[in-house]
């Protein structure tokens, strides 16, 4: 964790949200690095508090701004030294984006802001970030594609380890679908919003949690007390 935006990607990757961090200067920073940690194989910022060596790489813009032998306006400054940090941060984080990151960047706030439906945006709250990005990746692939049944199904089995897909050939636009994780009110909703997001009307589905429902010949499915008559 040498650079800024380094600690922002780890924490972001810990499921913590960039705008909770604040950056400040280091009282004792070292020349070597951006980021004053003690640890510094630490795995994410420790706290809210991100103490940054303003000097490290932007010692031309912030040499005069942030001149430590001024003590005028200490609560403004700092102000805006943490508006600062957090506007680099987001232009060091863009050299990389690219134009599918920009769009699922603008999906993901769409979701969010309840374009997609207040329920949506509620149940889209309930996955990590990390879980967010897989998913409207594989919703633009179902937008370029147009295969829905493709883009749940990589949905599903990148969300869940174990998770099967299966279509009913007796029946016509149905899906069972088992997860290999708890029944709770959370994966449920989870579910119904990968259902609503992926799926078109028509389509029904069964989502089985804990338990794989029988297969007639498939002898790991037909044990008594951990299957689901279906």
């Amino acid at each position: 964790m040498n650079h800024a935006w380094e600690a922002v990607l780890l924490a972001e990757h810990n499921n913590r949200d960039r705008d909770s961090l604040r950056f400040v200067e280091a009282d004792g920073a070292s020349p070597y690095i951006e980021v004053s940690v003690t640890d510094l194989n630490a795995g994410e910022p420790e706290g809210d508090r991100v103490e940054i060596n303003p000097l490290y790489r932007l010692g031309d813009v912030f040499g005069r701004l942030f001149d430590r032998n001024t003590d005028q306006m200490a609560q403004t400054r700092a102000l805006f030294f943490d508006v600062c940090m957090h506007y680099i941060v987001q232009l060091d984080l863009r050299e990389g984006l690219s134009r599918e990151d920009y769009h699922c960047s603008l999906l993901s706030d769409d979701i969010r802001s309840g374009r997609y439906g207040r329920s949506a945006g509620e149940r889209f709250a309930l996955f990590g970030r990390q879980e967010q990005k897989q998913i409207v990746r594989e919703y633009l692939h179902l937008l370029r594609t147009g295969n829905y049944q493709e883009a749940f199904r990589k949905a599903v089995t990148g969300l869940y380890t174990g998770a099967l897909v299966y279509e009913n050939n007796e029946t016509a636009h149905e899906l069972l679908v088992y997860l290999g994780t708890a029944d709770t009110d959370t994966q449920r909703e989870r579910a119904a919003f990968l259902r609503d997001m992926f799926l078109p009307v028509q389509e029904t589905v069964h989502f089985f949690y804990e338990n794989h429902f029988g297969i007639i010949g498939v002898d790991e499915t037909m044990v008594v007390d951990e299957m689901v008559i279906f």
